[in-house]
């Protein structure tokens, strides 16, 4: 389950972001804390707890209504930030920790964040500036195109926002490209890359797109006031964070077996991906869909040993030939 803090740090910088009224419904399906299973009348009790906490901290909501739905815009006017106050050493971690983000051409958000540092610094004094990005060593969130992807990812996540549809070209790992049309409904960062979550228009079909493979990107900027799409009520990005086995148009199922000391980490190595069976001698079945036979047996090694694959006899068979490789490569 997410943090809580988190969970209203995610709240205020979804509403901080909107361009146009974002209901319950919004929030609930793109803002990541809220609990899926929940029922509606726990999660409105939530949310009204989440509202009085981030207005408690200075941030404010304003209403509007139409009809009887009530949406909410962050309240420029009355949003304030109380006095902070920082020691030298807080500071200079503050500004090293931003300064690294600043120095990762992956972080698309640099301009915010440049903004808030310098607000930091002024407030702080000279120790505090001295904590520079030339002073930091950086560590790249995306290892793939970082800069374009960061690029992309500000693109996104403001059409996102705005609700307005996106088109580019797209290139799949089988090297088929065409253009998309897609509804940009989340994205997310996973192993050295961002991922774009949408609907595919032409598709009619909900679709997990590598930003590092979009080129030619840009929004829909016909009556930019007025949203283009809205996202299922039971949207939640989480549901839609793949494991790096699956991703690919065809899938086809596996099962793994866990065994002795990961059978004990069955749940979090699935991360609610498949279904688990337990066997009656501690052992764990794991039926999962996957695109890549040869990224579950990459997979496999990495998070073994006490991980079998079963089937496909594909994924088996890169799994048995990989590691001969090694064997092979040390003997030398």
């Amino acid at each position: 389950m997410t943090d809580p803090v988190e969970r209203l740090v995610n709240l205020a910088m979804f509403v901080a972001a909107a361009r146009t009224p974002v209901t319950s419904a919004h929030v609930r399906a793109r803002v990541v804390g809220y609990p899926a299973g929940q029922d509606e009348a726990a999660f409105l009790r939530m949310f009204e707890r989440d509202k009085e906490d981030l207005l408690e901290a200075g941030l404010a909501f304003r209403v509007e209504r139409t009809g009887d739905t009530e949406g909410y815009l962050l309240d420029s006017a009355a949003t304030f930030a109380r006095d902070l106050t920082l020691s030298p050493e807080e500071a200079m971690l503050l500004r090293s920790a931003g300064s690294a983000m600043l120095g990762d051409p992956s972080f698309p958000f640099a301009a915010d964040l440049r903004i808030a540092l310098t607000k930091v610094a002024a407030a702080c004094g000279p120790r505090a500036a001295s904590a520079n990005a030339e002073s930091t060593v950086v560590a790249l969130s995306a290892d793939e195109d970082p800069a374009g992807q960061a690029s992309a990812v500000a693109v996104l996540a403001d059409a996102q926002a705005a609700r307005k549809r996106v088109r580019f070209d797209y290139t799949t790992a089988a090297r088929a490209s065409r253009r998309r049309d897609v509804e940009p409904y989340g994205l997310y960062l996973q192993g050295g890359r961002w991922y774009l979550v949408g609907r595919d228009v032409a598709a009619e079909g909900m679709r997990v797109f590598a930003v590092a493979r979009v080129r030619d990107l840009a929004a829909n900027t016909t009556r930019p006031k007025t949203p283009d799409f809205d996202a299922p009520s039971d949207f939640h990005v989480r549901d839609w964070m793949l494991l790096p086995f699956q991703y690919g148009d065809e899938r086809v199922g596996a099962l793994v077996r866990f065994h002795g000391g990961a059978a004990a980490r069955a749940d979090a190595l699935a991360r609610e991906r498949g279904v688990l069976t337990n066997e009656a001698d501690g052992a764990v079945l794991w039926s999962v869909p996957i695109a890549d036979a040869t990224g579950l047996a990459a997979w496999t090694v990495e998070n073994g040993p006490g991980i079998d694959v079963l089937d496909p006899p594909e994924a088996r068979a890169a799994l048995v030939d990989g590691l001969a490789k090694v064997v092979s490569d040390h003997a030398r």
